[in-house]
């Protein structure tokens, strides 16, 4: 609901929205990712709000997938810097430092095991723990959906891809000497993801 509030409200007052495009062309072996951000400048509040759409392009059908989310907190500097990617698909900036848990603001990579490249994409800058991002899985027909799962209960991106279990994890800021240590398995017969444990572990 909320990100619909904040699609209504930069369509009703789109004075008042300033805007950033980015355009990726090696992230992927099959798509290209167009990236148009508009923020919500409302003078009443202190926060900025924010639109996000994803456009999908086919390379080879020239195919087009659209998407839309809102975001009611974004760094400044947040999609500005159209740098600030990652590909485990063709390696770009596959290596680069990942400072505060942040690996990006779109990144690349095959998220349920099936060598399909997915996407996930920055949805809040978050705090301690570190940004947020809503990941879309692809499906038979090369179309893009969001999974809830990932997107609202695993949340940050996964720093392991354990391939031989199928498991993501992840390490979020616990306290000031611990990271929680948070395991998630996907079972494939059954096509769902489970939170296998959490754990303290000093880095």
């Amino acid at each position: 609901m909320k990100n619909i509030i904040l699609l209504l409200i930069y369509l009703v007052f789109p004075k008042i929205a300033l805007g950033q495009t980015c355009l990726h062309k090696n992230l992927s072996k099959e798509f290209n990712f167009e990236i148009k951000v508009r923020k919500i400048k409302n003078p009443k509040e202190e926060i900025d709000s924010n639109t996000v759409k994803i456009i999908v392009h086919n390379k080879i059908t020239n195919k087009k997938q659209e998407i839309n989310f809102g975001s009611s907190f974004l760094f400044e500097k947040t999609f500005i810097n159209c740098k600030t990617v990652r590909s485990y698909s063709t390696g770009i900036n596959k290596n680069s430092e990942i400072i505060d848990n942040d690996f990006g603001d779109l990144i690349i990579a095959d998220f349920n095991f099936d060598n399909k490249e997915d996407f996930a994409v920055k949805n809040d800058s978050g705090g301690n723990g570190g940004p947020t991002y809503n990941f879309y899985i692809q499906d038979k027909n090369k179309n893009f959906a969001l999974d809830p799962f990932l997107t609202s209960e695993m949340e940050f991106f996964p720093s392991k891809f354990i391939v031989k279990n199928k498991r993501l994890i992840t390490y979020v800021h616990a306290n000031a000497y611990q990271l929680s240590e948070n395991i998630f398995e996907y079972n494939e017969k059954l096509k769902k993801w489970n939170f296998k444990e959490s754990k303290l572990v000093t880095p």
